[in-house]
C-alpha cells in the first residue's frame, strides 16, 4: 500500500507548481493526518461525529491546496476512513469522484478502481469486487495496480478457499503476462512480468517452472542488471520447496562466482555449510 502511494504522488506531480510555502502545506497535512490515523487505530469505537470532524478536515485540505500532490492522499484518505467504519457506499462515492477529478491520470484511476473493488470485497462480494480488478487490467494494465492485478485475482481467490478458480486465475495471469513480456523480451516490462510469472507458478505451487521464469530473467537481463538476489531466490527454492539440496548449493556457487562482491555472499556463504 504504501508503495502504491508513493505511485499515486508521482503521477499528480505534474499538477503541482504552487507557490504556497511547502513546508507549510506539508505542516497541515500532517495535524490533519494525525487525526485521521487516531480514527484508523480504533473505527469501530470512533464515534460518527467524529468520523464527520476529520472527513471534513481532509476535504478542507484537499480543496485549499487542490494542485498540490499531497491533496490525492487526503482524498484518498477519507475513502479509506469510509472504509475502516464499513461505510462501504460511501467510499465507493468518495473514489468514484477521486477518479473523475484526476481522469488523465492512469495510476491514480486504477488506484480508485481498485479501492471501490476492496470496498465490494469487504462486503464479500466478490463477483464485483472482480469486475472492479478486471476493469483495471482492462482499461490500466501497465498503471502499477493493473500489473498486479491479474495476480491479486488469484490470491484473492486463494484467500476465499476456491482452489479450481484460484489455478484458474494463475493461469490466466501467466497468460496476461506472457503477453505483455513478449512484445519487447529487452524492455523493463519484460523483467517485471517475468518476476510475477515467476510469483504465480509459485503460487500454482509449480516450483520448476517458477524457476525457468527466473532463469529467463537472467538469460534476457544479466548484462544490464545484477542477476545475485535471483539466484538466491532460485537456490531457495530448490532447497526449500524442491528439497534438491545439491542444486541448491550448485546455485549458491553459482552466486558466489559471478558476483562475489554481492550484498547476498554472506548469505550464500551460510547456506552452504548447511
Amino acid at each position: 500500500m504504501k508503495r502504491s502511494l508513493f505511485y499515486l504522488i508521482l503521477a499528480v506531480s505534474c499538477l503541482s507548481g504552487c507557490m504556497q510555502d511547502q513546508y507549510a502545506i506539508e505542516r497541515d497535512y500532517w495535524k490533519v493526518n494525525k487525526q485521521a490515523q487516531a480514527v484508523f487505530k480504533n473505527p469501530v469505537a470512533t464515534p460518527s461525529n467524529e468520523v464527520e470532524r476529520v472527513v471534513t478536515l481532509l476535504e478542507n485540505f484537499a480543496a485549499k491546496y487542490p494542485q498540490n500532490t499531497l491533496a490525492v492522499r487526503a482524498h484518498f484518505m477519507v475513502g479509506k476512513i469510509y472504509l475502516a467504519k464499513s461505510m462501504h457506499n460511501e467510499a465507493r462515492e468518495k473514489f468514484a469522484s477521486i477518479a473523475k477529478v484526476y481522469s488523465q491520470s492512469a495510476i491514480v484511476v486504477s488506484e480508485a478502481i481498485f479501492l471501490t473493488g476492496s470496498a465490494y470485497q469487504l462486503q464479500n462480494n466478490a463477483d464485483a469486487a472482480i469486475a472492479q480488478y478486471r476493469m483495471i487490467i482492462s482499461k490500466y494494465p501497465l498503471s502499477p495496480r493493473g500489473l498486479q492485478m491479474p495476480k491479486y485475482i488469484a490470491q484473492y481467490y486463494a484467500s476465499r478457499h476456491e482452489p479450481v478458480k484460484m489455478q484458474e486465475a494463475y493461469k490466466e495471469a501467466i497468460s496476461h503476462y506472457e503477453g505483455l513480456a513478449n512484445k519487447d523480451m529487452s524492455s523493463a516490462l519484460a523483467l517485471r512480468s517475468y518476476s510475477l510469472i515467476a510469483e504465480c507458478y509459485g503460487g500454482l505451487k509449480d516450483w520448476n517452472s517458477s524457476i525457468a521464469a527466473l532463469e529467463t530473467i537472467i538469460s534476457n537481463f544479466r548484462d544490464r542488471a545484477p542477476m545475485d538476489g535471483v539466484l538466491l531466490n532460485i537456490a531457495v527454492i530448490y532447497r526449500r520447496e524442491l528439497r534438491d539440496t545439491q542444486k541448491a548449493k550448485e546455485t549458491l556457487q553459482r552466486l558466489l562466482n559471478d558476483y562475489p562482491d554481492s550484498r547476498y555472499a554472506k548469505a550464500a556463504q551460510e547456506l552452504l555449510k548447511r
